[in-house]
Protein backbone atom coordinates (compact mmCIF):
# COMPACT_ATOMS: atom_id res chain seq x y z
CA UNK A 1 0.00 0.00 0.00
CA UNK A 2 1.34 3.29 -0.83
CA UNK A 3 1.59 5.85 1.99
CA UNK A 4 0.20 9.68 1.39
CA UNK A 5 3.53 10.96 0.70
CA UNK A 6 4.08 8.10 -1.89
CA UNK A 7 0.18 9.10 -3.41
CA UNK A 8 1.08 13.03 -3.19
CA UNK A 9 4.31 12.53 -5.37
CA UNK A 10 2.44 10.31 -7.78
CA UNK A 11 0.00 13.45 -7.98
CA UNK A 12 2.56 15.82 -8.47
CA UNK A 13 4.57 14.15 -11.55
CA UNK A 14 0.88 13.37 -13.10
CA UNK A 15 0.38 17.20 -13.05
CA UNK A 16 -1.94 17.22 -10.62
CA UNK A 17 -1.53 20.43 -7.84
CA UNK A 18 -1.68 19.22 -4.44
CA UNK A 19 -2.12 21.16 -1.20
CA UNK A 20 0.51 22.12 1.03
CA UNK A 21 1.50 19.89 3.35
CA UNK A 22 1.27 21.44 6.87
CA UNK A 23 4.04 21.39 9.06
CA UNK A 24 4.04 18.99 11.73
CA UNK A 25 3.95 19.54 15.44
CA UNK A 26 6.64 19.64 17.57
CA UNK A 27 8.09 16.36 18.46
CA UNK A 28 5.53 14.68 16.21
CA UNK A 29 6.10 12.70 12.81
CA UNK A 30 2.42 12.36 12.18
CA UNK A 31 0.59 14.04 9.10
CA UNK A 32 -2.14 16.08 9.38
CA UNK A 33 -4.73 13.69 9.55
CA UNK A 34 -7.15 16.59 6.95
CA UNK A 35 -3.70 16.72 4.63
CA UNK A 36 -4.45 12.84 4.56
CA UNK A 37 -7.55 12.58 3.49
CA UNK A 38 -6.94 15.86 1.19
CA UNK A 39 -4.39 13.65 -0.34
CA UNK A 40 -6.32 10.12 -0.53
CA UNK A 41 -9.67 11.85 -2.04
CA UNK A 42 -7.44 13.72 -4.68
CA UNK A 43 -5.73 10.50 -5.08
CA UNK A 44 -8.76 7.77 -5.59
CA UNK A 45 -10.09 10.29 -8.08
CA UNK A 46 -6.69 10.32 -10.33
CA UNK A 47 -6.71 6.31 -10.24
CA UNK A 48 -10.65 6.14 -11.06
CA UNK A 49 -9.71 8.77 -14.04
CA UNK A 50 -6.96 6.45 -15.03
CA UNK A 51 -9.22 3.46 -14.92
CA UNK A 52 -11.81 5.27 -16.93
CA UNK A 53 -9.65 6.14 -19.54
CA UNK A 54 -7.78 3.05 -20.25
CA UNK A 55 -11.46 1.57 -20.59
CA UNK A 56 -11.91 4.00 -23.03
CA UNK A 57 -9.10 3.90 -24.68
CA UNK A 58 -9.48 -0.09 -25.28
CA UNK A 59 -13.19 -0.55 -26.31
CA UNK A 60 -12.09 2.40 -28.43
CA UNK A 61 -9.29 -0.38 -29.14
CA UNK A 62 -11.77 -3.15 -30.08
CA UNK A 63 -14.32 -0.81 -32.15
CA UNK A 64 -11.72 0.06 -34.27
CA UNK A 65 -10.28 -3.56 -34.71
CA UNK A 66 -13.82 -4.81 -34.79
CA UNK A 67 -14.47 -1.95 -37.87
CA UNK A 68 -11.49 -2.92 -39.86
CA UNK A 69 -12.42 -6.59 -39.55
CA UNK A 70 -15.72 -5.72 -41.34
CA UNK A 71 -14.01 -3.38 -43.36
CA UNK A 72 -11.65 -6.27 -44.21
CA UNK A 73 -14.53 -9.12 -44.63
CA UNK A 74 -16.25 -6.73 -47.41
CA UNK A 75 -13.82 -5.89 -49.42
CA UNK A 76 -11.88 -9.24 -49.62
CA UNK A 77 -14.87 -11.47 -48.74
CA UNK A 78 -12.62 -15.02 -49.31
CA UNK A 79 -9.78 -13.97 -47.18
CA UNK A 80 -8.34 -16.64 -45.09
CA UNK A 81 -8.73 -14.70 -41.65
CA UNK A 82 -12.53 -14.93 -42.03
CA UNK A 83 -13.54 -17.73 -40.07
CA UNK A 84 -17.39 -16.40 -39.60
CA UNK A 85 -19.37 -19.30 -40.91
CA UNK A 86 -23.21 -18.84 -40.93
Amino acid sequence: MLSTLQKAEILVRAGIAVPAMPPAVAGSPEISPRWRQEIDNLYAGYVAARAARSLRESEAARTLSDLRHANNRMTHPSHPDDHDED
